[in-house]
C-alpha cells in the first residue's frame, strides 16, 4: 500500500486505551469499532484504478472512436487526495504544542506542591507525639494556640467559645 493510503496502524489503540477513563470505556469501544469500520471500507477498494483493455473494446464495437473517447476520459480521471484548505492540521499541531507547554507547567507546579507537602510532612514528623509532649513543648511548637496567661489571659473553661472576644452579645 502506498503512503497516501489510510493505514490500519495510524492509531496506537493500546496506548489510547490506557488513557481512557473507566467510565468512558464503552464510548471508546464504539469509537474504535467505527474507526475500524471506516478503515475497512477504504481498504475494500483497490489502491489504483483497474486497467481496462480498450483494444478489446475497439475491436468489438462498431464505432471504435467511442472506445478511444472513453479511454482518454479514463486516463484523464484523477481522484484528488483531500487537501487541508483551512489548515486544520496546523491548528491542531499548534494546539498540541500549547497543550504540551501547559502540561509541562502543570507538572512543574504539581512537583513543587509535592515538595512542599513533603517538607510539611517532615515538619509534622519532627513534632513529638501528644503522649510525650509537655505543656512547655506545646507552647514552643504552637505559640498561637497555647495557653499564655500573662499575655492572653482566659476564663475557665479556657475554650475559644467561652472567651469574651468571642461573645456575640458583647458591645464592641
Amino acid at each position: 500500500m502506498a503512503g497516501r493510503r489510510v493505514a490500519k496502524s495510524a492509531v496506537d489503540w493500546a496506548a489510547f486505551a490506557e488513557r481512557v477513563p473507566v467510565t468512558q470505556r464503552e464510548a471508546f469501544r464504539a469509537f474504535k469499532a467505527k474507526s475500524e469500520m471506516f478503515v475497512a471500507k477504504v481498504h475494500r477498494h483497490p489502491e489504483i484504478l483497474p486497467s481496462i483493455d480498450f483494444a478489446y473494446y475497439k475491436s468489438r464495437l462498431a464505432n471504435p472512436a467511442l472506445a478511444e473517447e472513453f479511454e482518454k476520459a479514463y486516463k484523464a480521471l484523477a481522484v484528488p487526495y483531500p487537501k487541508d484548505k483551512n489548515n486544520v492540521k496546523g491548528q491542531v499541531d499548534a494546539q498540541e504544542k500549547q497543550a504540551q507547554e501547559v502540561t509541562k507547567k502543570q507538572i512543574a507546579e504539581a512537583r513543587m506542591e509535592i515538595e512542599a507537602a513533603k517538607a510539611l510532612l517532615a515538619k509534622i514528623d519532627s513534632v513529638p507525639s501528644p503522649d510525650v509532649m509537655t505543656h512547655e513543648m506545646y507552647a514552643d511548637y504552637f505559640p498561637k494556640s497555647a495557653l499564655n496567661p500573662w499575655e492572653r489571659p482566659t476564663f475557665w473553661p479556657h475554650t475559644k467559645s467561652y472567651q469574651p472576644e468571642n461573645d456575640p452579645h458583647a458591645i464592641k
